[in-house]
């Protein structure tokens, strides 16, 4: 019997990335189904621990196997501090699942993730970083996507970010800033190119990876911060995530980049990676995701899911999906108990 003490995010605290900046009943639903799913496994007792104010205290006195290291909202609800639990462990020498500190602090800069993939032969976007108090230069043509350089969930992005022109690019990129201070974050903003083709993800667990492709609301080809995080949205669950509609030509190379940038960024158990067609059907990096996202219809779920179960599976929890939800669960603990 192995003992796993889960971490997750605090939901007595703010999260600035979730719907009204805290945590509601859809992200406490994930929770429960997670901890409805793990209770399936036999050979494994789970403890779940959220109060971040304790967790230096609750990692002094630790008695289990390992961490299952499920907080990807970071230190406190900070994105910015992800790396800090990982770094906290690694000093008290406790092992747990996914990245490393310095895989979390490397895909958190999304530029300098870019860079290092066109440095290894895989392409990406066009872009081009703009840091605090600089101003807007773009080399490459309209239309342009504005977001973020630091941070996931979609933070910041809205119908605006696609912009066509430079009078919508100077004012989005105010926008963001604005977003990104009000919340305390970096406010460094990253504009690129933005590509016309299907939007695919890879999701990685262990040597094994499948593949989604993002099917988009008709008026917007893009995943707003609205549609993941406000039920109140006419946006909600919009987006579906389908079989990918790809030659396996594409599907190869994109395989063959993720696990190429797995290994280059140091990714450890399960990661993510986004990719966006350009105008000639190839496949170019987006992000990187080490610590992506673990509910029951997330995309790295839906990747490993999706040949088994409609798109429209994922849209409301049903039961009968949980004796699949923990394989992939599974899939992610026997990754990390080899590597230890």
């Amino acid at each position: 019997m192995k003992k796993v003490l889960v971490l997750l995010g605090d939901p007595r605290l703010s999260d600035p990335v979730k719907n009204q900046g805290k945590f509601n009943a859809e992200d406490l639903e994930v929770i429960d189904v997670l901890k409805k799913a793990l209770s399936l496994l036999s050979n494994y007792e789970f403890e779940y621990f959220d109060e971040h104010a304790k967790l230096k205290e609750k990692l002094a006195n630790f008695n289990y196997d390992y961490v299952l290291n499920f907080c990807d909202e970071g230190l406190f609800n900070n994105a910015e501090l992800e790396s800090e639990i990982p770094k906290m462990l690694d000093e008290l020498k406790i092992k747990y699942t996914g990245a490393s500190v310095k895989c979390l602090t490397e895909c958190f800069n999304k530029i300098r993730v870019k860079e290092k993939a066109r440095g290894i032969g895989i392409p990406t976007s066009k872009d081009v970083l703009v840091p605090n108090g600089h101003p807007v230069n773009v080399n490459f043509c309209f239309p342009a996507f504005v977001k973020p350089n630091y941070g996931d969930g979609s933070f910041g992005i809205d119908r605006n970010s696609l912009v066509k022109n430079e009078s919508e690019l100077k004012l989005q990129v105010q926008n963001i800033k604005l977003k990104l201070s009000e919340a305390g974050r970096k406010d460094d903003v990253l504009v690129e190119e933005f590509l016309e083709g299907y939007e695919i993800s890879a999701a990685v667990i262990g040597n094994e990876i499948r593949l989604i492709q993002e099917k988009f609301p008709k008026n917007i080809n893009f995943n707003l911060h609205e549609t993941k995080w406000n039920p109140e949205s006419k946006y909600w669950n919009e987006t579906v995530s389908i079989k990918p509609e790809i030659s396996f030509n594409v599907q190869n190379k994109i395989k063959e980049y993720s696990l190429k940038l797995f290994k280059e960024m140091g990714c450890r158990d399960y990661a993510r990676f986004d990719f966006r067609l350009d105008s000639n059907n190839e496949p170019r990096l987006l992000e990187v995701n080490p610590n992506c996202g673990w509910c029951w219809d997330g995309h790295l779920t839906k990747a490993f899911l999706i040949d088994k179960y409609e798109p429209e599976t994922f849209v409301k929890y049903n039961e009968k999906i949980l004796v699949d939800y923990v394989i992939v669960l599974e899939k992610i603990l026997k990754t990390a108990e080899r590597r230890f």
